[in-house]
């Protein structure tokens, strides 16, 4: 019997994108004053924080859950059938969610042809019984991951828009070298 994954569908970056992110973490890491800390994860705690790697790094439409392989061939058929339109998404500030212990580029979700995907993936994940979320949709990109304690910066980030041309389902997997996000199908946006 084949093991459940953990799924979820979002947008890749660019590579001018992900280079980018990759500078807003070491300025994040550079503004950051030391903490002290008595946490077990001290680098992480004083840090603000560990990087999310480039390989990871991309915008959440929802997060599906733990999925079998039947309810994931149903999941991929209904993504197929659901509109799929172009979007923009401009990320603007910094988000922290101490809950989550993530860092976040964040901005606010405008694009009508965004909000209505996300609606859809909510729609769909109800009909096979997968997780829905409890929140307004908010778009993202997670900077830094185990961020309990974080120091938001004094200066704002440069606008970064995003307008992909492809959905993705991925697959969060747990390896020896950490999660890791392995695309397993992936759509196109139209127009």
């Amino acid at each position: 019997m084949a093991l459940a994954k953990r799924l979820f569908l979002g947008f890749s970056l660019t590579e001018q994108q992900c280079l980018a992110m990759r500078g807003l973490q070491q300025d994040l890491k550079q503004s950051s004053n030391s903490l002290n800390c008595d946490a077990v994860d001290c680098e992480a705690v004083s840090s603000g924080g560990l990087d999310v790697t480039l390989g990871n790094l991309h915008l959440t439409l929802a997060f599906l859950g733990q999925t079998d392989a039947a309810t994931e061939a149903r999941l991929c058929d209904e993504i197929t059938h659901m509109p799929k339109p172009r979007f923009h998404q401009t990320l603007d500030s910094f988000v922290h969610w101490p809950g989550a212990g993530v860092v976040c580029l964040w901005g606010k979700a405008e694009d009508s042809a965004l909000i209505e995907m996300f609606k859809a993936s909510q729609a769909i994940a109800a009909k096979l019984g997968l997780h829905q979320s409890e929140h307004t949709f908010n778009p993202h990109i997670t900077l830094k991951r185990k961020a309990k304690v974080f120091e938001m910066p004094e200066w704002t980030p440069a606008p970064l828009t995003l307008t992909p041309d492809a959905l993705h389902l991925y697959h969060s997997q747990s390896t020896a070298f950490g999660v890791q996000y392995q695309i397993l199908q992936s759509w196109p946006l139209g127009d």
